[in-house]
């Protein structure tokens, strides 16, 4: 005898991202970088001489990765590290023009993607984003 499994809604959105995942992966391939590492690429576009901190942030990674990932991109010369002229403590980060080209490849394969999600015509996308929040709160307080 079979048993029926409920699919729940967690589920889905897990599967969901699963298989964007995915997708992002094998269109990433032909740059040779991973989706942690695109995420970056495409964050310092948006906000060329953003800080460690608020990178560390946005990808929700300890420094100590991030510093690792920032290592390898530099060698693969998509980014540069320069001293914040408003604070020497700080390092601020930017694109080199490798990493530009990288970032025009990544917001292509984002948009597609973006697309992709948007046919399903949500009601109010603005719920997924709250359902973030309360993730991120629920993860906050158990640390």
């Amino acid at each position: 005898m079979s048993r029926q499994h409920a699919v729940t809604t967690a589920e889905l959105i897990y599967q969901a991202g699963q298989l964007e995942s995915k997708i992002i992966q094998r269109m990433l391939s032909d740059i040779g970088i991973r989706m942690d590492h695109a995420r970056l690429l495409h964050y310092v576009g948006d906000i060329p001489g953003t800080n460690q901190a608020n990178l560390a942030e946005y990808l929700n990674i300890q420094p100590a990765t991030l510093t690792n990932m920032i290592k390898k991109l530099e060698k693969q010369n998509f980014i540069i590290r320069r001293v914040d002229p408003d604070n020497p403590h700080m390092k601020q980060i930017f694109l080199l023009p490798e990493g530009e080209s990288a970032a025009r490849k990544i917001n292509s394969i984002f948009n597609q993607l973006n697309n992709i999600v948007a046919s399903v015509h949500l009601e109010n996308p603005d719920l997924l984003q709250q359902l973030i929040n309360l993730l991120e709160d629920k993860y906050r307080e158990q640390n």
